[in-house]
């Protein structure tokens, strides 16, 4: 039930559904005022929520992240802990399909080749409505063993959570259960999420680090086509950070963090 809440809310407070709203009320309305006014709310909200200036500046109400780690060459951890978030199952192709979220695992795998960390650990149950059998983490594995060579015994997964808390608790169980609770583990997932996810993992007992957090693009912010020069793939940047702001204020009521 949470699952399904939390994707209505998504739909709800995204920038794009209210933009596109805007302006079907505009197309709709018989009066030429009314009219007027939608079309010039919805074509300032256009440019609003497409400028990449005022993203990355909104980014910045995230909360900053604790225990920052940065590996160099001789500095190690033992796991690498990756959220899921990145694919979709297809079913016309009986395969999966991977989203924006993917370099979390192929930053798992970078590590884990450049020996940097003896284990990647996946967390993620299924991420859609309709393909509910489908487990995140298990098709992960199967990928990293098929295409990337990696052992078998060198891949952990937790495939029962539907959310950020469940990540958490379901993953805390099994670090418990294997004496692996006390281990440098690096968590991987994305920048906006990284603040929720290491809090639930610290209300569970395990603390994590994050390596080379970087939320806004310092250098590029300041050119003027990033000031000026609208953006398409804004929008859901803007996604991502009302669903944070949403699931910071949630979880916090709830004693998840």
């Amino acid at each position: 039930m949470f699952f399904i809440i939390s994707k209505i809310i998504d739909f709800l407070f995204s920038p794009l559904n209210w933009i596109i709203a805007l302006f079907i009320i505009a197309i709709i309305s018989k009066n030429e005022f009314r009219k007027k006014k939608f079309l010039r709310i919805g074509f300032l909200s256009l440019l609003f929520f497409t400028n990449p200036f005022i993203s990355n500046l909104s980014l910045l109400l995230i909360p900053s992240t604790e225990n920052h780690i940065s590996l160099s060459k001789n500095q190690k951890a033992d796991i690498a802990m990756v959220l899921g978030g990145m694919i979709s199952y297809d079913d016309s192709k009986n395969q999966v399909t991977f989203n924006s979220n993917v370099n979390r695992i192929t930053k798992a795998v970078e590590l884990y080749k450049n020996k940097k960390v003896n284990v990647i650990f996946i967390s993620g149950g299924s991420g859609s409505v309709t393909y509910s059998e489908k487990r995140e983490a298990s098709l992960l594995k199967s990928y990293l063993i098929k295409y990337f060579n990696i052992p078998k015994k060198d891949i952990l997964i937790e495939n029962k959570s539907n959310n950020t808390y469940e990540n958490a608790k379901f993953t805390a169980e099994i670090l418990k259960k294997e004496n692996l609770n006390k281990k440098k583990i690096i968590l991987i997932t994305s920048n906006t999420h990284n603040y929720r996810a290491q809090k639930c993992f610290e209300k569970q007992g395990i603390k994590t680090f994050i390596s080379n957090e970087k939320r806004t693009k310092t250098r590029e912010k300041w050119l003027p086509k990033n000031i000026f020069l609208p953006q398409s793939d804004i929008l859901f940047v803007w996604d991502n950070l009302f669903h944070e702001i949403i699931g910071i204020i949630t979880y916090k009521f709830a004693g998840y963090l």
